[in-house]
């Protein structure tokens, strides 16, 4: 019964496609982590967030 909906619906195409673009997304990622600068990783790495003013003055409180 699946096969027979997939075959009419063309859903196998948009399941390769998928998995297609997926992987195509996944590796330019990686290729672009691999090649990005090592000095540029570790200044975003240190980039605040959101509210944050001074990531060196961020402190986190543990009140009982």
């Amino acid at each position: 019964m699946l096969q027979e909906l997939a075959g009419r619906t063309g859903a196998s195409g948009w399941a390769i496609a998928s998995m297609l673009f997926f992987l195509g997304l996944w590796l330019a990622i990686g290729v672009a982590t691999w090649l990005a600068r090592p000095e540029a990783m570790k200044e975003r790495a240190r980039l605040p967030l959101d509210g944050e003013a001074d990531p060196d003055a961020a402190v986190v409180s543990r009140e009982s």
